[in-house]
């Protein structure tokens, strides 16, 4: 082969090396592009997707919270205190019913604190209940919740007369029962997911 010939063969070898490199460098290069935008979309998406389980958690904390304090913390104390009342001196209570006391000054003072206390109580629940009874637990049914709003508004009318159709409008028995379990439910619940995040 002539001189020239194998000089210019040589030439566009390197030429076509050179391009080839060229092109190989470029494809790499755009290939490391699209992987890098392809892993920052991951990345984003995942960020994304921790954020809103983040703040979904949050927002479940905060509804159990206000599930507490707006429902069943301030209608399990008034419950209590007026189930320690009825339980204490009531009609039905030991101190009545085995004449431990005075049955006129028992009865007075049973007078005087259901009308000064478990009334007031009862209506306070009654309140609690028509704001606040959206905060209810799945668990819960609110039925026993309406039938304490009908006994509480039929036994403040009976406070100021008897009557015997006060029969028809008894205390739902079991819903001291039913908030004290719900409630403890719910604590338990917090608990669990605050000592999670420590």
């Amino acid at each position: 082969m002539p001189p020239l010939v194998s000089a210019v063969l040589s030439s566009l070898d390197k030429g076509w090396a050179t391009l080839i490199a060229a092109a190989l460098a470029a494809a790499i290069s755009i290939l490391s592009l699209i992987v890098s935008v392809l892993s920052s979309r991951a990345q984003a998406r995942l960020a994304s997707r921790l954020t809103d389980s983040t703040n979904i958690s949050k927002e479940a904390r905060e509804y159990k919270l206000k599930q507490l304090t707006s429902f069943y913390d301030p209608v399990y104390t008034l419950l209590s205190a007026n189930k320690a009342i009825f339980e204490r001196i009531g009609p039905t209570s030991a101190a009545r019913i085995n004449g431990l006391f005075n049955d006129e000054e028992t009865a007075e003072v049973w007078r005087k604190l259901s009308e000064e206390v478990v009334v007031p109580n009862n209506l306070r629940i009654c309140e609690i209940i028509q704001g606040q009874l959206h905060y209810l637990t799945p668990s819960d049914d609110e039925s026993i919740y309406l039938e304490f709003l009908t006994h509480a508004h039929a036994y403040k009318v009976f406070k100021q007369e008897a009557y015997e159709a006060y029969r028809l409008f008894p205390f739902p028995k079991s819903v001291y029962d039913v908030v004290k379990q719900s409630r403890a439910e719910l604590k338990s619940s917090l608990t669990r997911v605050y000592s999670q995040r420590k």
